[in-house]
């Protein structure tokens, strides 16, 4: 998924979520000072963090679906969710 495609799905996700991205692109320096991994797909703008307006989607399973029919893959942290294209399982 090239990062047009993602900002797309992404859109549309936050569309049908009611969801706000709070942390997208990210310089390397800026990446380590937020802890960020390494080869953190925020790097190359295909990943980015969402909070919701509100509690209503509270399922974490419920919110994978979607992301997975708009072929993105949500990794839920303490405080939002992180956001990015879905990956093959390939080493």
């Amino acid at each position: 998924m090239t990062p047009l495609e993602f900002a797309s799905a992404l859109m549309a996700y936050c569309a049908a979520t009611r969801g706000s991205v709070t942390s997208w692109g990210r310089t390397p320096l800026h990446n380590a000072q937020v802890g960020g991994v390494a080869d953190s797909a925020h790097l190359i703008w295909t990943g980015a963090d969402v909070v919701y307006d509100t509690t209503s989607l509270s399922d974490v399973q419920i919110r994978s679906a979607l992301a997975a029919r708009l072929g993105l893959m949500l990794i839920a942290e303490s405080d939002h969710d992180h956001m990015q294209p879905t990956r093959s399982k390939e080493t």
